[in-house]
């Protein structure tokens, strides 16, 4: 397979992922529910289950290498942690995962947690390295974000195993894109947001819905226009009256986005 990608087998409710190595090697795993897990308990089993549905994989891991490593590796719980309060008192603070555990499908679970000193950096300067202010205001400020990444981290392997094989999902992609390369400080696609920005978390997710909700008004909009220019299309009047109020409408509509997106 190519190096250096993060090779997916997306199935649904399933999915199974490669990592690249340093070394050229890869590290496979698979994510399921519990019970597929329990089901595939004879080698048999596994390889049918590999041939209906990760088929290619067999040859690219080897049949036996397939049967010793699955039988040799325990599936284990993916886990996550929401809690509030962070802080005891003026005297004990959880940071990192202990606060906050999250699946690895967005892989910012080192990210937070690096953040999370950061941010307990800032509000201490804010109150003068007065724990019995500093820590309650962590808790405050810190819980909405810390739970939206876990939020984001799960909506993430959902859009790995199922949404990446959706035409609209690759099209809505390439339509963010296209918007943040004209409009690279108004219209920021999610990931980037999260990624390789402070923003955060819980704005990242208001930002998203906004953004959700604009293009949601487009596709109506282009919708309902071109179902009346196919009634209309032998009306060349009223298609020319019909495309000058759509165009009319369009500008309105992008003329109140990029207001909004300035805000």
């Amino acid at each position: 397979m190519p190096k250096n990608y993060l090779h997916i087998w997306p199935r649904g409710k399933y999915m199974m992922i490669a990592l690249p190595n340093q070394d050229k090697t890869w590290t496979v795993t698979l994510f399921m529910p519990h019970p597929i897990f329990l089901s595939l308990d004879t080698p048999g089993a596994l390889l049918d289950f590999f041939k209906k549905n990760y088929p290619d994989a067999i040859a690219l891991i080897g049949k036996e290498k397939l049967i010793h490593d699955y039988f040799n590796n325990k599936a284990l719980p993916m886990i996550s942690v929401k809690c509030s309060p962070y802080h005891v008192g003026s005297t004990s603070l959880l940071l990192g995962d202990a606060a906050h555990a999250m699946v690895p499908f967005y892989g910012q679970g080192m990210n937070c947690g690096m953040e999370d000193c950061v941010v307990l950096d800032e509000i201490m300067d804010q109150h003068d390295d007065d724990l019995e202010k500093v820590l309650p205001a962590y808790s405050k400020h810190r819980n909405p974000d810390a739970e939206a990444i876990v939020d984001l981290a799960m909506y993430n392997y959902i859009e790995m195993r199922d949404l990446v094989n959706s035409r609209l999902f690759l099209l809505r992609k390439k339509w963010d894109d296209f918007l943040n390369r004209i409009l690279p400080k108004k219209w920021i696609p999610l990931y980037t947001m999260v990624t390789f920005s402070r923003e955060r978390y819980h704005l990242c997710i208001a930002k998203k819905k906004w953004q959700d909700n604009i293009v949601g008004k487009l596709v109506k909009v282009f919708g309902v226009v071109g179902v009346a220019i196919g009634v209309l299309f032998t009306k060349t009047e009223a298609v020319h009256a019909l495309s000058a109020s759509f165009l009319a409408h369009l500008n309105s509509l992008v003329g109140k986005t990029l207001a909004a997106a300035a805000r």
